[in-house]
């Protein structure tokens, strides 16, 4: 192998842009694989690519890793995601004049580095040839910094703290606490995260989001996309829609048909295919895969090589424990069924049979007391939670007088659960605003209740996220909770269960029921708020699973 450290690549603006390169030594051109990242090209913190040079230059490829704009030694300012697509273009055109490129560029990287790949296709460079993203966002808005109206207070203040003061003296645990919000002490001590601040500044989707967001261009990629993800990554919405687009969008027949889809039951930090943590013992060690060797393949044929057939869509299915490969997302095969929930006033059933005449269910949310996350598709550091995400058992959160539980009947046969999932709730609050939480979870024999799901709604976003619209305490609205979506077979003595209360900290930010301009409420501001949620002939809450024919 050929290493070369620290070559400049200057930027169309002037600014000059660090990277090294792994090559193998031989005299014939070679394809290149750029990852762009902001987490240091020389792998000293974390690896920045999904692939390893000696992988890479094993299979003949050329490995190619740049700091992106302001990050360890490359010029300019960072602030994320603006200057990724004209960087990415130049970048890309760089590597393919080297004398020691064939000409071929294709771009690999997981989370932000996956964001900077499809940024970079978006501006179209002639030399690119494919990309991998592994768990990226997809809107920028909805899915990243925000999920249905809400701040995702762990993820974000967790990054920007990795990315601007990774020795702060306040705990980041302090830091999820802290009210208000727009006044955290990482942003008086750091005036580095500007851009945290203008997260906190822009709560409804406007023309700060349309500026930086990829989705809404994505027509404009004409490469094939190899997306990875995982049903426990925080950007999961953002890896199934991505693909979609391109499929359906993708401004080349060859995006739109060589595209390829795969995920596995993995967290946005998994190593993937090797789980050592107990909370990953439930599958068994059967979703290890060698991802390495899938994305050389996909690029070798996006090389033109002549490959074995591979799958469009690759998914795992989890309780079985096995992949199985599928013609598209969502699957073709799967069908839309309500899950209805019943109680005769304090929660307790979910069943395919729509409710009669029932009474609503209720509880008291208090924000200076929140219901704590619990693993999930989340990105929470361990230190703060001991767990960070994943599949974990519910059962300590279940028992809180704030969180409603709806449990099937014990299954007598397989229920296949395959696609998106959405929570249909008909519920009021005594607040001027306030939050609703549901979870789907698979509840084993010995009563362990593992997360599939999770998602969130405000209030005032219900109609829209770029208008919010008051609400009126105590009238009941129809709230559609979007939980993305899984893949899951309930087995035989298992049950299905969904959870719903109004808070999840800190992955979200606590609601603190004012109505009040976001971001600006105080501790002594809190208000609490009874809930009611309601499952009548009228007002039939449910759940939209997606089943699969067997």
């Amino acid at each position: 192998m050929i290493v070369e450290r620290a070559l400049a690549v200057r930027m169309r603006d002037g600014a000059v842009l660090l990277a090294d390169v792994y090559r193998p030594e031989r005299e014939q051109p070679v394809a290149a694989v750029l990852n762009r990242t902001p987490y240091d090209r020389s792998f000293s913190l974390t690896p920045p690519a999904a692939l390893d040079p000696e992988i890479v230059t094993d299979a003949g490829l050329a490995l190619v890793c740049q700091d992106v704009r302001g990050q360890f030694g490359s010029e300019g300012d960072f602030y994320p995601l603006v200057s990724e697509g004209r960087d990415g273009y130049d970048t890309v055109e760089w590597v393919a004049s080297q004398p020691w490129c064939s000409g071929a560029v294709v771009m690999a990287g997981r989370s932000y580095g996956g964001a900077t790949q499809w940024l970079a296709a978006i501006e179209r460079p002639p030399h690119l040839v494919a990309i991998s993203p592994v768990v990226a966002g997809s809107d920028y808005f909805n899915g990243w910094i925000y999920q249905g109206g809400a701040f995702q207070l762990g993820f974000n203040l967790f990054w920007a703290q990795m990315m601007t003061a990774p020795r702060m003296r306040t705990s980041l645990g302090e830091q999820f606490r802290h009210l208000p919000l727009a006044d955290a002490p990482m942003l008086a001590d750091n005036e580095a995260a500007r851009f945290y601040r203008d997260w906190l500044a822009h709560p409804t989707r406007d023309e700060y989001w349309e500026g930086l967001g990829s989705s809404t261009r994505s027509a404009r990629v004409d490469v094939p996309a190899f997306v990875i993800g995982g049903w426990y990554d925080v950007f999961l919405a953002g890896t199934l829609e991505n693909y979609c687009r391109v499929r359906d969008h993708g401004d080349s027949e060859r995006a739109r048909a060589d595209s390829r889809l795969l995920i596995g039951p993995w967290a946005h930090g998994s190593i993937y295919g090797s789980y050592p943590d107990q909370r990953f013992d439930a599958f068994e060690g059967k979703d290890a895969i060698d991802l390495a060797a899938e994305q050389i393949s996909f690029f070798r044929s996006a090389f033109g090589e002549r490959q074995s057939e591979q799958p469009r869509v690759r998914l795992f299915v989890m309780g079985e424990n096995r992949w199985r490969d599928e013609d598209d997302w969502p699957p073709p095969r799967a069908r839309e069924q309500r899950w209805y929930l019943h109680s005769g006033g304090d929660a307790g059933d979910l069943s395919p049979e729509p409710p009669g005449d029932e009474p609503p269910d209720r509880y008291v949310y208090d924000p200076a007391s929140p219901a704590p996350t619990i693993g999930g598709p989340t990105s929470l550091p361990a230190a703060f939670l001991r767990t960070n995400s994943g599949p974990l058992d519910q059962r300590r959160v279940e028992e809180r007088p704030d969180v409603l539980v709806y449990s099937s009947a014990v299954l007598a046969d397989p229920l296949e659960v395959v696609g998106p999932l959405t929570v249909v709730l008909y519920a009021s609050t005594s607040a001027k605003d306030t939050d609703f939480v549901a979870k789907l979870c698979d509840v084993d024999g010995d009563g362990r209740s593992r997360i599939l799901a999770e998602g969130v709604l405000r209030a005032r976003y219900r109609e829209s996220l770029e208008r919010p619209v008051a609400i009126e305490p105590g009238r009941a609205y129809e709230y559609r909770i979007d939980l993305v979506a899984t893949s899951n077979a309930f087995l035989p003595g298992h049950r299905v269960r969904l959870v719903v209360t109004s808070s999840s900290f800190p992955r979200f930010d606590r609601n603190p029921n004012t109505g009040n301009p976001f971001a600006a409420d105080r501790a002594e501001d809190l208000v609490t708020a009874e809930q009611t949620i309601f499952h009548d002939a009228e007002r039939a809450s449910h759940v939209l699973l997606s089943v699969m024919d067997r």
